[in-house]
């Protein structure tokens, strides 16, 4: 028994724990939800060059433990599903936070969602 304690236990003390939310709040009118893995565009450091309309307010928060940091890269998919559960095309103004407490690391991305003013918007598959 006390052979295995030595095994087991640090064994779970490096497993760790992750937590990944997200949610999204419409600015006015509600869109119907496109699926989640529908295809939406993100403009990380850009502005659309078509006409677009600010449909909803999206977040995504990250925490792991042991000191493993997160990055775009890791909330990217959750930011783009709850854009597409929001029913917007496209995602803007994404800004990225950092911050820790004790051995946690955590990060948020707050982004909006827009849609395409529908004379100009691209042939979008919204069934899939």
């Amino acid at each position: 028994m006390g052979r295995m304690t030595y095994v087991v236990f640090p064994a779970f003390a490096l497993c760790g724990c992750v937590a990944t939310t997200g949610n999204y709040r419409a600015l006015a009118e509600r869109y119907p939800a496109r699926s989640p893995d529908c295809s939406i565009e993100i403009f990380k450091d850009v502005t659309p060059d078509r006409p677009f309309t600010a449909i909803s307010h999206l977040n995504v928060h990250l925490e792991k433990t042991f000191f493993i940091p997160s990055d775009f890269a890791s909330a990217v998919g959750e930011l783009k599903r709850q854009g597409c559960l929001s029913g917007a095309d496209g995602i803007v103004n994404i800004q990225e936070r950092h911050s820790s407490y004790l051995e946690t690391r955590i990060y948020n991305l707050s982004a909006t969602g827009i849609r395409f003013d529908r004379e100009t918007a691209p042939d979008v598959d919204r069934a899939k």
